[in-house]
């Protein structure tokens, strides 16, 4: 996650699911030196990572940070650590400057570890923790507590999904969860009161993006909040209504009047103020923030416009990959590739006509998926992942799919989130090619593989830099064409490109938005120019981008790195050259940052250089 130079990206500018196998043993991690660490300066680290795990997670979340926001109570619950369920995240100033008070501590604390004293996995730790706590400093350049409003992981979305991870079969988890809903008033006046200093200051969010979330509170009920009776199941039957009732009456006198506050609140008072102009350069310091967010989630110092022309330049070549398939199908060049969608958009085979179809459909392509596994990896993924719909209330303003992580504590599966809303819409030539990204061999995947390190530090296991994360997912959507061979035919290639397209579009989109003064129009019609989005999706993409800032020039940076590396390795090795040994490499330390990923592949390649000898 910390600001790292990629230089082999230079080079590039200059140029529910079936339930799954046993999981395979974890190979050991292959060490970063051969050197040993004191066990005292490692006793020192690791007391030093879970004071930083705590520190992330006990009061409130770091705004502009992971994808949405860095941790906090809610976070910890989703990620199956249940120390703080009976709390709710606190978004007051005087939490926030508690948190960096105790996030600068331990920053002298790391300087204070002398790194020479560590080896393999602890080397590795302090590095990537020091970069962490870095970045967290570097981030409050945005102040995003001010004036973020957020139709993607807002606390709107957080807190109507909370109930899905407590352990309601028990009577410290319904009491637990009754005391976060009955936090949830005085969370929505928190976040009223931050957007009252942001409006004051002159921060807000873009107009869209506010009506988004207003509509979002418009839908969400009771009902939403409160869980079936059957999540009770664990309790005596006597307990039950009451633990039920309990819950239910925190969300009628908390939850409830705490939405509608919000909500009443962005209607009179943001709304009306709300930025025209979408990109950050339109907020005071705007300029500073994209540097870092650039920064944070590429793991490179490239500026703005260089993202920009690398964007255009990947997107000339895999759009002359599209038109190979389009000459492949019988379209006589100059190929038109609009003309060429507009005939595939019309085959009554490349839909389906009700959610229901949609999920089933997608259910089946991730069961072909994980079959595939063993042909490009020795082990397979070590949690369990179902398919679900998105909920009705988020799903209009919601993307196409997405994958929520399997809890740590491994009461909860992985889920691959397929949006439903409209089915009629949504080509199934996009659908597979977002369903291994997500899914397998993408996210969870590599997910679930980091939560099951468990010699490292749960920070390391639980996050990672975004560049790694999401350039793995893409990468595997072309390793799904080229050595699993799961696309069903061209129509799914031409989707996979698209995709493909739709990544290398955002490098040109978000840049556009954020530096180069583009509105929301210019770059709505760009995406719908350049990739094979629907234009319901194509919007909520770039509401997405405008709200979540830099996260989606990560895909294209990361993938074009881990595709050197191995061409690289592939080149050195020659005969040599092992696809799963290469993937246990990128896989076996969590999502470390790509400065640290190349050099595991270097060392790798120097072994079996070393043994051939």
């Amino acid at each position: 996650m910390s600001a790292r130079t990629c230089v082999a990206l230079l080079a590039v500018l200059s140029c529910a699911t079936p339930q799954q196998p046993p999981p395979a043993k974890l190979a050991e991690p292959p060490q970063v030196a051969v050197r040993h660490s004191d066990p005292s300066a490692a006793g020192q680290l690791r007391k030093l990572s879970d004071s930083y795990w705590t520190a992330l997670l006990e009061t409130g979340q770091l705004p502009l940070l992971g994808e949405g926001g860095l941790g906090g109570p809610l976070a910890a619950t989703a990620l199956g650590d249940h120390r703080f369920d009976g709390r709710l995240d606190d978004l007051s100033p005087e939490a926030h400057t508690r948190t960096l008070q105790e996030i600068e501590r331990l920053r002298t604390e790391a300087d204070s570890i002398a790194a020479a004293e560590l080896g393999g996995e602890d080397a590795l730790t302090l590095e990537i923790l020091r970069g962490q706590l870095e970045d967290i400093k570097s981030s409050m350049a945005c102040n995003g507590e001010d004036w973020l409003v957020d139709q993607m992981a807002g606390v709107q979305v957080s807190l109507a999904q909370t109930a899905l991870s407590y352990p309601l079969g028990t009577a410290q988890g319904a009491a637990e969860l009754a005391s976060r809903y009955g936090q949830a008033s005085r969370l929505f006046d928190q976040q009223i009161a931050n957007l009252a200093r942001g409006l004051a200051a002159g921060r807000t969010s873009p107009k869209t993006n506010v009506q988004k979330v207003i509509a979002q509170l418009a839908k969400l009920k009771a009902d939403d909040f409160l869980p079936a009776e059957e999540k009770f199941k664990g309790l005596p039957a006597a307990q039950r209504d009451a633990a039920r009732e309990a819950i239910g009456k925190a969300i009628s006198e908390s939850v409830l009047p705490g939405l509608q506050r919000y909500r009443d609140y962005l209607q009179t008072q943001v709304l009306p103020k709300a930025r025209a102009d979408v990109g950050l350069w339109a907020l005071p310091g705007g300029e500073a923030c994209y540097a870092f967010q650039i920064r944070y989630h590429t793991g490179t110092q490239l500026k703005p416009r260089e993202l920009h022309e690398l964007g255009l330049r990947l997107l000339t070549g895999i759009e002359e990959e599209q038109r190979d398939i389009a000459r492949g199908q019988g379209f006589a060049p100059p190929v038109d590739l609009k003309a060429f969608r507009k005939a595939v958009d019309s085959r009554k085979d490349q839909f389906k006509q009700t959610a229901d179809e949609l999920l089933d459909w997608n259910k089946a392509t991730l069961a072909r998926a994980m079959a595939a596994l063993p042909q490009a990896f020795h082990r397979l993924p070590p949690r369990p992942i179902v398919t679900r719909a998105i909920e009705a209330y988020r799903a209009e303003s919601n993307t196409p799919a997405f994958y929520q992580p399997a809890s740590d504590d491994g009461a909860q599966p992985g889920v691959y989130y397929v949006n439903t809303w409209k089915p009629e819409t949504r080509a199934l030539y996009n659908e597979e090619a977002l369903c291994f990204h997500e899914a397998v061999p993408g996210h969870h995947l590599q997910g679930s593989i980091a939560q099951e390190l468990k010699g490292l530090p749960d920070f390391r296991r639980q996050t990672g830099e975004t560049a790694y994360i999401e350039g793995w997912a893409l990468y595997t959507e072309r390793l799904a064409d080229e050595t699993l061979h799961l696309y069903s035919g061209p129509f799914a290639r031409y989707g996979m490109l698209g995709y493909q397209a739709w990544r290398a579009s955002r490098l040109v989109v978000d840049t556009g938005m954020h530096s180069l003064h583009w509105d929301r129009q210019k770059a709505l019609q760009f995406l719908l120019d350049h990739t094979t989005l629907p234009e319901k999706e194509a919007e909520n993409e770039i509401d997405r981008y405008v709200i979540m800032p830099g996260q989606a020039l990560a895909y294209m940076v990361g993938e074009q790195e881990i595709f050197r590396l191995r061409h690289d390795a592939e080149r050195r090795l020659g005969d040599r050259f092992d696809l799963k040994e290469f993937h246990d490499v990128v896989l076996d330390h969590g999502a470390m940052p790509l400065s640290i990923l190349a050099r595991m592949v270097e060392q790798w390649v120097q072994r079996k250089t070393a043994s051939k000898r």
